[in-house]
C-alpha cells in the first residue's frame, strides 16, 4: 500500500508543475536564503578543490579526505540552494493558490450544465475514423485518471505530510544545536590548517542548508490548507474533463456497436440470400454459402459479445471506483478523529461488503484463455485472408481440383462468394481486436479492482483488529437475549428454511444427488469400517505388510466421516445459494456451511482413533491415549459445532443487537469450551502427551512444558475475556485463525505419523531383505561344505569364506530421515501459519506507532532522525528466533543433502555443517543491529574498543576461536580423523568454537585447544586416506625354521579379507634376540576402524599356524649361578606317578 508521505510528496510536486504551467510569478533568486557568515560560495570550494589536488607536502589519504570535506561542502550548497527554491514556491502557494482555486471553481461551475452539448456528435465518421476517435478518448480517459489519481494522494497524504514536517522541524532544531556546538569545539592539535578550514566549511554548509531547509518545511506548512484547497479545485476541474471525454467516448462506442450490429445484421441476410439461391447449385458453390453463413453467425456473436462486455466493463470500473471512495473516506475520517468504536462497526460492515476476489481471479484467468482462442482466430483469418488476396488464383485452384467447376456461370458465383468471404473476413479480424481488446480492458479493469479491494482490506485488517466493536458486557447488552433467541427459534424463519428446501429440491439437480451420495454412505458405513479394519491384519507379518494398506485405511477413514459434513453442507448451500433464500436462510445456510468443514475434520478424527483403526493399528499409538482422545471428542465434537453455528447465524445476519448478545455469549462459551478441551487433553501430566514428554526429559518441549501448556489453555480465555470487553470482531477473527492453527497442527501430526509409518516400513523390509539374503547365503555355504565333504564340525573348509554384501545401514538411515522430516515438517509448519496468518499480519503496523527511540542517519548526504519501533524490536525477536531454529536444523538438512553424494566425506560435512550455522548466527546479528538503528558507522568505535580489550584479555580465546575457523577452512583436522596429539591418540568427534574433542580408545574424551592444532606438532594418521599399518612382533625359538616361519607370517596375513594385498604384507627377520629370533610382520589395513581387530586376528592366526607347524614361540631363559662357601648336595628324584584308584570296598 503506497505510504500518505510518498503521496504528499507526489503533490508538492504537482504544486510545483502546476506553478510552471499557468504562469506563476518569475521565481526569486536562489540569494534569497541567507548566507550565513564564514559560509564559502561554490566557486571558492571549487578553487580549493583544485588547489588540494595540486598541493604538495600531503600524503594521499590526507588529500582524499580534504577534498572529500569539500565535496561534501558543496553538496550542502546545493542542498541549500533546493530547499530555497522549494521555499520561494510555498511562498507563491500561500499568495497565489487561493485566487487560482476560486477562478478554476468558477470554470467549473460554468461548464457543469453544458457537458453533453459542449461534446460533437461521431455524425459521418467513417469506421476507420470512428476508430481513431476511440483510440483517442481511450487514451484521454487514462491520461484523465491518472491525473485525478495523483491529485487524490496528493489530498489523500496532506494531513499525513503536515505530521511528517513538523516532526522534520523539530529534528532540525535538535541537529542545529548540534552544530553549534561541534563549531565551537577546539580543532585537533595535529589538524592542518588546510583541513581545519575544510572541517568549518563543512559545517556552516551544513547549517545553511538544514537552515533552508527548516524554511522551506515552515513555509510548506503554513501554505498547506491554501495547496488543498487548490488541489481540490483542479481535482474537480479535472473530473469534469473527464466526463466530457467519458462521454464522447460512450457516444462513440455507441455508433460503433450499432454500426456493427447493422453490419452484421445485414451480412446474415446477405448470407442467408446466398445460401437459398445456392440450394441447386454445384456444390462448390453450396460450399462457399455455407462457409460465408458460418463466419456470418461468428461475426453476430461476436457482436452480442461486446455489447455484453461494455456492460460488464462499466460495472467493474463502477465497483472499483466505490472501493476506492469507500477507501478514501475511510482513511480520512481515521486520519482526522482515529478509529472509534462507531466508525469501527461501519468499517466492519465495509469489509464485508468487500467482493471476493477469488471471483474476480478465476473470471480474469477465464477471459484469458478466451483471449488466447481468439488470437488462434484471429491467426486463421489472417492466413485465409492473405490465401484471398489473389481470387484468380484461388478459383483456378478450385477449378483445377474439380473439373466440373470450370464453367464460366460456377466460376462468377464463385468469384462473388469468396468476395464476400474476403469482405466477411476483414470484418471478423474488426470483431476479434475488438474482442480481445475489450477482454483486455476488462481483465485491466478487474486487476485494479482487485488491488483497490486488497489494500482496502489490508487498510481496514491494520486498523479493525484494535478497536473495540461494541460495548462492553453488561445487564443492558444481556437484556436484548431474549430477541436474539427469539429470531433464532422464530417458527416464521424455520418455515421459510422449510419452503426454501423444498423450492431447492425441485427446481436444482443438487439437493438429489448429494441426498443419494449421502443415503449410499449411509448404506456402506458397515462395510467401510468392516475394511478399516481388515487393512489392519496384513500389519502383524512383516512379509505380508505393505504401506499401501495405510493409504487405503486413511482414504476408507475420509469417506466414512462424510456423511453427516456432506449432509450439513448441503442443506447450508441450498438455504444460502436459493433465490429463493431469505436473511433468516442465508445466515443459517451460510453457518451450516461454514461448520461443516469443522465437523468433517473432527470425525474424521475420532474415526481415525476407533479401535482398531489407523493411529492404533497403523500409527501404533498407545490405547489409553486413543480412549482420552474418544472420550473428549464426543462432548466436544457437537458443543464446538452447535455453538459455531449458533454464532456464526447471528453474526452473518448483520443485526449488532443479536450478535452482540446471544451471539457474543455463545462465542465466550465455545472459545470457554475450547479452552476446557485443550487443557484436559494436553495436560503434561495426565493428556495424551504425558508418557512422550516423561520419555524424552531433556527435550525442550518438555522443559517449557508449562509455557506452552498455558499459552495454549491461555489463549482461548484471554480471546473470550477479550470479547467481554466489546472486542468482539478481535475474539472472533484471531479465534478462527487459532481454530485454524491448530487444523494446520493436526495435519502436520497427520502427516509426519503417515511419513513415520512408511520409514517404518521401509526399515522392516530392508532388514527383512538383508536377513533373507544372509540365510540364502549361509545355505548355499552349507551346501558347497557339504558338497566337498568337510570332516569335521567347527572347523573352516577349505573354500574361502563368502564375501557378504554391504547391507544398508538402516540406523544411519534412520536419523537421516528423520532429520530431514523435522526440517521439511517445520518447514511446511511455518509456511502454513504465514499462509493462515497473513489477513491478520497487516494489524501489526500498529506497533510501528509506538517509537522507542531515533537512530541518526544519513540519507542522501543529509543527516536525520529514523525512528525504531516497537515493531523493529518485534522483528528482532522474529529475526533472533528464526535464527535460533534455522542454526539448529538447516545445518543439518544441508549435511543430510550433502550426504547423498559419495564424495564427501563426513569431515566435510561437519565443517560445511558448522561454517553454515556460524554464517546464519553472524547475519541474524548484523540484521538485528540493522534493525535496531545500530549500523557499522555508529558501533564501529566500540568494536575498535572492545578489540583493543579482547586482545589484552581474551586473546587466548580469540586465538582459539580464530584457530577453529582456520581448522575448519584448511581441515589439517576433521571429524571422523584418528590422531595423536600430545601422547593421546584418538577420533576427532567435535570441532567448537574453543575447542576439540578427541575420544581415545578407552572411550575418554580430551578436550583439547584449537589453537594446539596450529601452532604445535600434530600426528594426523588419516588426513590424505585412512591407509596404516599394523607391526606385529614374534619371536621363535633357535632352532627353528626361520624361513618356514617367515612363509607362514606372510600366508597368514594374505589369509585375512581386511588386510590389503596392496601394498603387500612384509614378513621380515629382525634380530638375534638373547632368547629368540625376533621376527616382523608388517601389513596395511584400509582404515582405522578394524585395526584392533585385525590385529587380534593375526595374533591367533600366526598361533595357530605356527603350533601347527612345529614352531615354538620363545620365552624368555635365564641361567642362574649359586655361590656357597660350602657343597652344596643336589640331587634328582623322579617321582612315579601315583595311580589313583578308589578303595576296595569292605
Amino acid at each position: 500500500m503506497i505510504q500518505t508521505s510518498d503521496l504528499a510528496k507526489c503533490g508538492v510536486w504537482l504544486l510545483l508543475l502546476a506553478w510552471l504551467t499557468l504562469g506563476a510569478s518569475p521565481p526569486r533568486p536562489a540569494s534569497a536564503a541567507t548566507t550565513l557568515p564564514g559560509t564559502p560560495t561554490p566557486t571558492e570550494i571549487e578553487a580549493r578543490i583544485k588547489q588540494a589536488q595540486s598541493l604538495k607536502g600531503l600524503d594521499e589519504a590526507a588529500r582524499t579526505a580534504l577534498i572529500d570535506d569539500y565535496r561534501r561542502a558543496a553538496a550542502a550548497l546545493d542542498a541549500a540552494a533546493e530547499y530555497a527554491a522549494k521555499a520561494g514556491a510555498f511562498t507563491r502557494a500561500l499568495e497565489e493558490a487561493p485566487n487560482q482555486a476560486a477562478e478554476i471553481r468558477k470554470q467549473v461551475a460554468a461548464g457543469q450544465d453544458d457537458v453533453k452539448a459542449a461534446v460533437p456528435g461521431p455524425v459521418g465518421l467513417s469506421s476507420e475514423e470512428l476508430e481513431q476517435q476511440l483510440a483517442k478518448t481511450r487514451t484521454e480517459t487514462a491520461a484523465a485518471e491518472a491525473r485525478i489519481g495523483e491529485l487524490d494522494k496528493a489530498i489523500d497524504g496532506a494531513a499525513a505530510r503536515t505530521s511528517e514536517a513538523r516532526g522534520r522541524v523539530a529534528d532540525l532544531r535538535q541537529l542545529l544545536e548540534q552544530l553549534d556546538t561541534d563549531a565551537q569545539a577546539p580543532a585537533p592539535p595535529n589538524q592542518s590548517p588546510e583541513a581545519t578550514q575544510a572541517a568549518a566549511w563543512v559545517l556552516a554548509t551544513r547549517r545553511q542548508a538544514l537552515t533552508a531547509e527548516s524554511r522551506a518545511l515552515e513555509q510548506e506548512l503554513a501554505s498547506q490548507s491554501a495547496r488543498d484547497e487548490l488541489y481540490r479545485a483542479q481535482r474537480e476541474q479535472q473530473a469534469l474533463n473527464l466526463r466530457r471525454v467519458k462521454e464522447r467516448q460512450t457516444q462513440l462506442q455507441e455508433v460503433q456497436d450499432q454500426r456493427r450490429k447493422r453490419e452484421a445484421e445485414q451480412a446474415r441476410r446477405e448470407t442467408e440470400d446466398a445460401q437459398r439461391a445456392a440450394v441447386n447449385k454445384h456444390p462448390l458453390v453450396q460450399d462457399a454459402a455455407n462457409e460465408n453463413a458460418k463466419l456470418t453467425g461468428t461475426l453476430g456473436e461476436l457482436a452480442g459479445q461486446l455489447d455484453q462486455f461494455a456492460e460488464l466493463l462499466a460495472q467493474t470500473e463502477r465497483e472499483r471506483k466505490r472501493i476506492e471512495s469507500d477507501f478514501r473516506g475511510a482513511r480520512e475520517r481515521i486520519d482526522v478523529a482515529g478509529v472509534n468504536q462507531a466508525l469501527g462497526q461501519v468499517l466492519i460492515d465495509r469489509r464485508q461488503d468487500l467482493p471476493d476476489l477469488r471471483k474476480f481471479r478465476k473470471e480474469i484467468a477465464a477471459r484469458n484463455d478466451r483471449i488466447a482462442e481468439a488470437t488462434l482466430s484471429q491467426i486463421r483469418f489472417r492466413e485465409e485472408q492473405r490465401a484471398l488476396r489473389d481470387l484468380d488464383a484461388v478459383l483456378t485452384e478450385m477449378a483445377a481440383a474439380n473439373p466440373a467447376a470450370q464453367t464460366d456461370e460456377v466460376r462468377d458465383e464463385l468469384a462473388q462468394l469468396l468476395e464476400k468471404r474476403r469482405a466477411l473476413i476483414d470484418k471478423a479480424l474488426a470483431g476479434t481486436d475488438a474482442y480481445i481488446r475489450k477482454q483486455g480492458e476488462i481483465n485491466d479493469a478487474a486487476e485494479q479492482l482487485i488491488q483497490s479491494a486488497a489494500d482496502y482490506d489490508a487498510f481496514l485488517a491494520q486498523n479493525l483488529l484494535w478497536v473495540r466493536s461494541t460495548d462492553p458486557l453488561s445487564f443492558k447488552s444481556l437484556s436484548a437475549l431474549p430477541g436474539a433467541a427469539a429470531w433464532l427459534l422464530s417458527p416464521r424463519g424455520w418455515m421459510e428454511a422449510l419452503r426454501v428446501l423444498g423450492y431447492e429440491s425441485l427446481h436444482s439437480p443438487l439437493p438429489g444427488v448429494g441426498g443419494l451420495a449421502v443415503l449410499l454412505l449411509l448404506w456402506k458405513q458397515g462395510a467401510i469400517k468392516r475394511a478399516i479394519l481388515a487393512t489392519a491384519e496384513p500389519l502383524r507379518r512383516v512379509r505380508t505388510d505393505r504401506f499401501g494398506y495405510t493409504l487405503e485405511a486413511i482414504g476408507l477413514t475420509l469417506v466414512a466421516a462424510l456423511p453427516v459434513p456432506l449432509t450439513i453442507l448441503l442443506l447450508g448451500h441450498a438455504l444460502s445459494a436459493s433465490i429463493e433464500a431469505t436473511s433468516f436462510t442465508r445466515a443459517i445456510g451460510n453457518g451450516l456451511t461454514k461448520v461443516s468443514l469443522g465437523l468433517y475434520f473432527l470425525r474424521a478424527f475420532r474415526l481415525t482413533c476407533l479401535p482398531g483403526g489407523v493411529a492404533d493399528r497403523h500409527f501404533r499409538w498407545e490405547s489409553d491415549v486413543l480412549k482420552k482422545i474418544r472420550r473428549h471428542l464426543r462432548w466436544f465434537t457437537p458443543f464446538i459445532v452447535v455453538s459455531s453455528l449458533i454464532a456464526y447465524a447471528l453474526y452473518l445476519n448483520r443485526d449488532s443487537v443479536n450478535s452482540d448478545s446471544l451471539g457474543r455469549l455463545v462465542l465466550i462459551g465455545a472459545m470457554l469450551g475450547t479452552a476446557v478441551f485443550l487443557g484436559t487433553l494436553l495436560n503434561p501430566r495426565s493428556g495424551v502427551l504425558a508418557r512422550l514428554l516423561a520419555a524424552h526429559p531433556d527435550d525442550w518441549a518438555n522443559r517449557l512444558r508449562n509455557l506452552w501448556y498455558a499459552i495454549i489453555v491461555g489463549a482461548p480465555l484471554a480471546l473470550g475475556l477479550l470479547a467481554g470487553l466489546g472486542f468482539l470482531y478481535t475474539a472472533g477473527t484471531l479465534f478462527e485463525s487459532l481454530v485454524q492453527s491448530a487444523w494446520l497442527a493436526l495435519g502436520l501430526v497427520m502427516l509426519q505419523q503417515v511419513i513415520v509409518r512408511w520409514l517404518v516400513y521401509t526399515r522392516r523390509d530392508l532388514a527383512l531383505q538383508a536377513a533373507m539374503e544372509r540365510q540364502s547365503t549361509r545355505r548355499a555355504a552349507a551346501a558347497s561344505a557339504g558338497g566337498r565333504g568337510a570332516a569335521r564340525d567347527g572347523e573352516a573348509t577349505d573354500a574361502p569364506p563368502p564375501v557378504e554384501e554391504p547391507e544398508p545401514d538402516l540406523a544411519i538411515l534412520d536419523e537421516q530421515t528423520r532429520k530431514l522430516l523435522h526440517a521439511s515438517i517445520f518447514i511446511l509448519a511455518v509456511l502454513g501459519l504465514w499462509w493462515l496468518w497473513s489477513p491478520t499480519l497487516p494489524a501489526l503496523n500498529i506497533f510501528r506507532k509506538i517509537v522507542l527511540w531515533h537512530s541518526a542517519t544519513t540519507v542522501d548526504g543529509a543527516q536525520q532522525l529514523v525512528p525504531v519501533t516497537a515493531a523493529d524490536a518485534g522483528l528482532v525477536v522474529v529475526i533472533l528466533s528464526v535464527a535460533l531454529i534455522a542454526a539448529k536444523n538447516l545445518p543439518a538438512l544441508i549435511e543430510i543433502l550433502l550426504l547423498r553424494r559419495s564424495s564427501v566425506n563426513a569431515g566435510t560435512r561437519y565443517a560445511v555443517r558448522t561454517l553454515v550455522s556460524y554464517a546464519i548466527t553472524a547475519i541474524a546479528i548484523l540484521t538485528a543491529f540493522g534493525a535496531l538503528g545500530l549500523r557499522w558507522s555508529q558501533v564501529q568505535w566500540l568494536v575498535a574498543g572492545m578489540s583493543v580489550g579482547i586482545g589484552f584479555g581474551l586473546q587466548e580465546i580469540v586465538a582459539n576461536f580464530i584457530s577453529g575457523i582456520i581448522i575448519l577452512f584448511e581441515r589439517p583436522v576433521r571429524v571422523g580423523d584418528t590422531v595423536t596429539i600430545g601422547g593421546v591418540t584418538g577420533i576427532v568427534t567435535k570441532i567448537e568454537i574453543r575447542a576439540t574433542t578427541i575420544r581415545n580408545w578407552d572411550r575418554q574424551e580430551l578436550i583439547v585447544p584449537n589453537k594446539e592444532f596450529i601452532t604445535g606438532r600434530l600426528l594426523n594418521w588419516t588426513l590424505t586416506d585412512q591407509l596404516n599399518r599394523i607391526v606385529i612382533t614374534v619371536g621363535i625359538e633357535y632352532g627353528s625354521d626361520a624361513r618356514l616361519a617367515l612363509t607362514l607370517l606372510t600366508e597368514t596375513a594374505a589369509a585375512n579379507p581386511r588386510v590389503l594385498k596392496d601394498p603387500p604384507p612384509l614378513a621380515t627377520l629382525e634380530a638375534f634376540g638373547d632368547n629368540a629370533l625376533t621376527l616382523v610382520l608388517r601389513c596395511y589395513l584400509e582404515t582405522m576402524e578394524i585395526r584392533q581387530g585385525v590385529t587380534t586376528e593375526m595374533h591367533l592366526a600366526i598361533e595357530q599356524a605356527f603350533r601347527e607347524h612345529g614352531i615354538g614361540i620363545a620365552f624368555p631363559q635365564r641361567e642362574i649361578n649359586i655361590s656357597a662357601r660350602d657343597t652344596i648336595d643336589v640331587r634328582l628324584h623322579r617321582v612315579e606317578p601315583v595311580d589313583h584308584q578308589p578303595p576296595p570296598g569292605p
